[in-house]
């Protein structure tokens, strides 16, 4: 399928943005009481959804599972993706809740750590070298899932835009 012009812009400046957010190191766990990392956060959620989208439509689809808590609505990168930038963007989504109905929205854990408890949901980060963001039970961290996403995305998209 052929890619128009201004689909073309679209993806040269969602990878332009991301890289720009990327390089301020705004994740990193020294700046983790920026008033600014939750704001970055959205943001490239927001970018990445349309970057998986455009890679599904123009390209294939981003599908690794690696970390991943699969359940009917996310069975891979791209669903798990979807469904972060939609509890950021829809404050009233179930994508908060648990399964206990408990509300938890954008807790975040840097290292491997504990970074909830809920009832009887115990939600950890399970590495020393990411950082963790948690909605409702599902967690998505930076480096292996929004990082690489994006490294593939460039991979697929890049290559149609030139």
């Amino acid at each position: 399928m052929e890619i128009d012009i201004f689909t073309k812009f679209d993806i040269k400046m969602d990878i332009m943005r991301i890289e720009e957010i990327l390089s301020t190191k705004i994740f990193d766990i020294e700046n983790m009481h920026n008033p600014f990392v939750n704001s970055a956060f959205i943001e490239i959620l927001i970018l990445l959804r349309d970057l998986m989208a455009k890679c599904e439509k123009y390209s294939s689809r981003i599908s690794f599972k690696d970390d991943i808590i699969i359940q009917s609505d996310i069975y891979d990168v791209t669903c798990l993706i979807k469904y972060v930038r939609d509890a950021l963007c829809h404050i009233d989504s179930d994508n908060h809740l648990t399964t206990s109905g408990s509300k938890n929205t954008l807790n975040k854990g840097y290292g491997k750590t504990h970074i909830v408890t809920i009832g009887n949901i115990r939600i950890m980060s399970d590495y020393d070298d990411e950082t963790c963001f948690c909605f409702g039970e599902q967690k998505i961290y930076f480096k292996r899932h929004i990082v690489r996403a994006f490294d593939e995305a460039k991979q697929k998209l890049f290559p149609l835009i030139s």
